[in-house]
């Protein structure tokens, strides 16, 4: 301890006994002075401090122990459990249509075809075959179709066209003619008012080829088509058709 601390406790006892009535007595200077100095303990008091920890659960698998290689660093492996479901996917639905819709065709209809009733159709017996009479230089060289047509009353009608069409063996046939004819010989061979048509240059074998049909003068159908016959034959070259009125 310091002499000035030493001295400084010394006045502040003599203070003391001055307050009681009895100050004491100094001693010398050179005397030698004990100062007992109290021994002070001062108690440690151990605060234990309680903090709440949080505590962490981890699941999962240790890290191995390092056997070979220390300085390795290993990484731990975790398991991780889904409690949800596995995800199954929703299989596709194809719709099978139970109805069929029908396609309804428009368009303009075609028109009904209603026949108009013709006044001129075949005799009894026509067509009738006989050999070409009329062309005799021409004999086998010649086919051909003459008739006359008649009224109700039996009369010999003029002011009627007769066409031919069709073909023969590849040849078209394209023949007109109109009555009363200007040839007096067709009168006298086949009667009055009597026609003839040719319709090839030879024989020949075929089967609804070639056909007939009688109209107006203004060209409106006088009887059906008729679908002709004809031969091979120079016995049957000149064909023979009379139209009566209905």
């Amino acid at each position: 301890m310091r002499k000035s601390h030493l001295i400084l406790l010394i006045s502040v006892a003599a203070l003391g006994l001055a307050s009681c009535g009895a100050l004491p007595t100094l001693p010398p200077l050179e005397s030698t002075v004990t100062v007992w100095t109290p021994q002070v303990t001062f108690e440690t008091r151990a605060e234990t401090a309680t903090s709440q920890a949080a505590v962490v659960t981890v699941t999962g698998t240790p890290a191995p122990e390092l056997t070979q290689d220390p300085t390795a660093t290993l990484k731990p492996e975790f398991t991780v459990t889904s409690t949800s479901q596995p995800y199954t996917p929703t299989p596709e639905i194809t719709a099978t249509p139970s109805y069929t819709p029908t396609a309804t065709a428009t368009g303009t209809p075609e028109p009904t075809f209603t026949p108009t009733a013709v006044p001129y159709t075949l005799q009894l017996k026509n067509p009738y075959y006989l050999k070409n009479f009329t062309h005799d230089d021409q004999g086998c060289d010649w086919l051909g179709v003459a008739g006359q047509i008649f009224s109700l009353e039996g009369k010999v009608q003029k002011d009627i066209v007769i066409r031919a069409g069709g073909e023969i063996n590849g040849t078209p046939v394209v023949e007109e003619m109109a009555l009363p004819l200007a040839e007096p010989d067709i009168d006298l061979a086949y009667g009055p008012g009597g026609f003839e048509v040719t319709l090839a240059n030879s024989v020949a074998d075929t089967e609804s080829d070639v056909w007939i049909q009688l109209f107006s003068l203004g060209g409106d159908p006088l009887s059906d088509r008729i679908y002709l016959t004809t031969y091979d034959d120079c016995q049957k070259n000149l064909i023979l058709l009379n139209f009566v009125e209905e």
